[in-house]
């Protein structure tokens, strides 16, 4: 009885672990090397989120991380180096599994396709299950402001269950920003999976 009670207790602190824990596929594209640095002002892909709460908190988050790597946030547009453009959701679905929900390429002219509707908010599919995945997803293009030459892309995915840590868009985003931006500016063309609790 009592290694039973034992077994039931690590089941479910390890169901507790797998609940907590982050992990986020992270790909990137860039032409440039080690060193991309200067001021920068952040908008969202969706012109209309702009003055959101929403968008105003995700972008915090991303300032920080790119404060890390060297940047400043610029007072405006206009005396920006560099424009970094975020697109970022949240969408739902049965099970495991499937494809990034947004294509990205340097230059190629695919950032904030295919990531269904109403990209720069949280959006659901179909009724809230138990055993639903939330797919969080936050994606970033730096352009040179001068000439809106792009110099970097970046996408980060992360699954999680609809009622874990990390489920709600806004409880996985600090995470997705450090995810997207460890290792500035990364390995061109390579996803890499980061995990933390």
């Amino acid at each position: 009885m009592q290694k039973q009670a034992l077994a039931l207790t690590a089941l479910a602190l390890l169901a507790a672990c797998t609940t907590n824990r982050f992990e986020a596929d992270v790909t990137r594209f860039h032409m440039t090397q080690p060193g991309l640095r200067g001021s920068i002002h952040l908008e969202p892909i969706d012109k209309a989120a702009a003055g959101t709460l929403e968008f105003q908190n995700y972008a915090s988050a991303v300032n920080a991380e790119l404060a890390e790597h060297g940047f400043s946030v610029a007072p405006g547009r206009d005396t920006a180096e560099y424009i970094g453009v975020l697109a970022y959701g949240q969408t739902m679905r049965e099970g495991i599994g499937g494809g990034s929900p947004v294509t990205i390429g340097i230059g190629g002219g695919t950032f904030g396709r295919n990531v269904g509707v109403g990209l720069g908010t949280s959006f659901g599919i179909g009724e809230k299950k138990s055993k639903e995945t939330a797919i969080n997803m936050l994606a970033l293009k730096i352009e040179r402001a001068s000439d809106k030459s792009i110099v970097w892309e970046g996408r980060a995915v992360a699954e999680a269950g609809s009622t874990a840590r990390y489920g709600p868009l806004p409880e996985a985003m600090p995470a997705l920003a450090d995810a997207l931006l460890r290792d500035f500016p990364g390995t061109s063309g390579q996803t890499v999976t980061y995990k933390s609790e």
